[in-house]
């Protein structure tokens, strides 16, 4: 793919506006082109499994070398490296380029910027898995960093906020969730949403966390202040954490929602408690 000149805002704006395909086949070859410059983010998943990561990855560090004065590039080896990750699937070739990036981006410098305000979400989402990746902090200190994309407008880069930080709270979730606990009380629905679904004990996508599989009430200080929240955004992941844990400790999660219903007879809290027991097919009462 040849690299083209960037759009006039009429352009930009034209396609910013466009209706969200349904499949591949509509998505239109100067749309593709636009992903994969990264002048534009994805609209929805049949956007975000069609771009260019290898394209865009080239584009990305010529954009932070003539505005950033970056000197990060590709060697020979890394050329190879980028051949050999083309078969990968999209969220694996983005888990891959952010770790590559993450040894080359430090926190907080001016390239690290650039990308987290980047016009491709795909581009916010690599920042995530440097995040993610970078040596040496606390879980606390990934938090402060991953904010911002755990707040971001795009859907998917909020997924890959928690999913880039997720190999942390499987290592150690006795320590990562007590650090969640404080974004419960947020006003923002979205870093409500986040401390519940990076600890969802199967998830989506990613790997399972194995001590709450076992011991789900770990996660409780993260569920209980969410069991009448307003938003269905949070609703919806706190009952998909539920139902995630029926599928390995059925009676924990029946005698959690009974005490739910109990305690907080809310609409908000009987919509948590259904579709939490959707799995095991028994309501709570």
């Amino acid at each position: 793919m040849q690299a083209s000149a960037p759009p006039s805002p009429g352009q930009l704006q034209t396609w910013v506006q466009r209706a969200a395909p349904r499949r591949r086949s509509e998505v239109p070859d100067e749309i593709l082109s636009a992903l994969s410059e990264g002048w534009i983010e994805s609209r929805n998943l049949v956007e975000w499994l069609i771009v260019d990561r290898i394209h865009l990855l080239n584009r990305l560090l010529t954009q932070l070398q003539c505005h950033c004065g970056s000197d990060v590039r590709l060697a020979s080896h890394d050329r190879k490296w980028l051949t050999s990750i083309k078969e990968l699937s999209a969220l694996k070739q983005s888990q891959a380029i952010g770790h590559w990036l993450c040894d080359r981006i430090t926190l907080g410098n001016r390239s690290y910027q650039y990308m987290v305000g980047h016009p491709s979400d795909v581009v916010r989402e690599w920042t995530a898995f440097v995040v993610g990746g970078a040596p040496g902090l606390t879980f606390a200190r990934r938090l402060a960093w991953i904010k911002t994309l755990a707040d971001d407008s795009n859907a998917g880069t909020r997924e890959i906020a928690w999913l880039a930080l997720r190999p942390h709270v499987i290592e150690d979730p006795m320590h990562c969730v007590p650090r969640l606990v404080p974004w419960t009380g947020s006003r923002n629905e979205r870093l409500r949403r986040y401390a519940s679904e990076i600890t969802r004990p199967c998830g989506v996508w990613c790997s399972h966390i194995p001590l709450l599989k076992q011991a789900p009430e770990i996660g409780l200080p993260i569920l209980e202040p969410l069991i009448a929240d307003s938003s269905r955004y949070v609703g919806n992941s706190v009952a998909n954490w539920l139902n995630d844990a029926s599928k390995s400790q059925p009676d924990w999660v029946r005698r959690v929602t009974r005490q739910w219903q109990s305690r907080s007879p809310t609409p908000e809290t009987e919509r948590i408690v259904r579709r939490a027991l959707r799995t095991i097919g028994l309501r709570a009462k």
